[in-house]
């Protein structure tokens, strides 16, 4: 046998260099399998989350002007948006999040500069949260209705507001912007 045992199998080491071996080996296997874990618990977790808060949705029809459901299309093409709802509730979401209010509702907008107005009804699915702002605008800028609260927002994004910032900030954290 030769002189030192750094040269020796491992089989044939002393028991703490064998032992030594094995953790550092058993240690990275638990280390990698801790990661691959942690990385599809995340994922999973991202999913439903996504998958919850689709379904907590609620479906709201507001009146707005055909202008606006023009814009609303014009951004789904634009920024690749899903449809016209997520453009909507990203405008929603802007105003909540990071919108001047009293520049949104308060600022005096002409949006048919004498021309008669197109009003439709529009169906459009937001989270509970972005209809019960809509809702709260009204009294709080004493606004005629939630239609009007809507059409604040949409003409602000249309008209006043940074687009780019508004339709590609990401402001929602359950569906990583595109849900």
């Amino acid at each position: 046998w030769p002189q030192s045992q750094t040269h020796l199998p491992p089989l044939f080491a002393a028991p703490e260099d064998r032992f030594a071996s094995i953790m550092d080996t058993s240690s990275k296997v638990v280390a990698a399998c801790v990661v691959a874990f942690g990385a599809l618990l995340v994922s999973e977790i991202q999913a439903r989350r996504a998958k919850d808060s689709a379904a907590k949705m609620i479906e709201k029809t507001y009146e707005i002007e055909a202008t606006h459901l023009e814009f609303l299309l014009a951004m789904v093409q634009k920024y690749k948006i899903p449809d016209t709802d997520k453009a909507a509730r990203i405008s929603v979401q802007f105003a909540i999040s990071d919108g001047d209010a009293k520049a949104i509702f308060e600022t005096k907008r002409c949006n048919t500069c004498g021309g008669k107005k197109k009003k439709q009804p529009v169906t459009l699915k937001l989270y509970p949260t972005q209809a019960k702002f809509i809702s709260a605008q009204v009294e709080k800028f004493k606004l005629k209705s939630e239609d009007k609260a809507m059409r604040c927002i949409l003409e602000y994004a249309l008209r006043d507001g940074d687009q780019e910032t508004i339709f590609t900030t990401t402001r929602c954290k359950t569906c990583n912007g595109r849900g």
